[in-house]
């Protein structure tokens, strides 16, 4: 009996620790301007795994977020673009976690279209969005990541993580 209420105690608790997790699929760009890197951590807050160092002058890290936690990014790879030796090598493959501070996006794909909601059927908030405007990452969901542009506060599918250029 004891162990059925910790099994029962543990399910609850794990549950609740979930349910504040919002699976999705993006990529994003490492934005921290740290010269020690962006911390990636075995969990929200949680001991260092890793620091994400851009040795290059020429390039960027681009990460995959699989889910959020408040203001935590799992991620499960990062990928170093380094556009002198034109090559992209894997940083960091496995699971950790980055703060929203040291994670975001150089501009939107010229344009791209944000959703008020996280789905292509829901109102656009602009069907047309330039790519060059500042952009903040605030979240995601799904394939889409929530943004803060010129318009407002929005979802799209159309990032741009490239450094160098923008995505026309």
């Amino acid at each position: 009996m004891l162990g059925r209420i910790l099994l029962l105690l543990l399910l609850s608790t794990s549950g609740a620790v979930a349910a504040g997790r919002e699976a999705c699929d993006v990529a994003v760009d490492i934005t921290d301007p740290d010269p020690n890197g962006a911390n990636v951590r075995a969990e929200p807050g949680g001991a260092l795994l890793k620091a994400l160092k851009n040795p290059t002058s020429n390039g960027w890290i681009v990460v995959h977020l699989r889910a959020q936690q408040e203001d935590w990014f799992e991620i499960d790879r990062a990928v170093l673009i380094d556009v002198d030796q034109d090559r992209e090598t894997v940083i960091f493959q496995g699971r950790g976690f980055v703060h929203r501070a040291v994670v975001g996006v150089g501009g939107l794909q010229n344009g791209a279209v944000i959703y008020r909601d996280p789905v292509a059927t829901s109102a656009k908030l602009d069907a047309h969005a330039g790519g060059d405007q500042a952009v903040e990452l605030l979240g995601c969901s799904g394939a889409f990541a929530k943004i803060r542009v010129k318009a407002g506060i929005g979802w799209t599918r159309q990032l741009c993580t490239n450094m160098v250029t923008t995505c026309s």
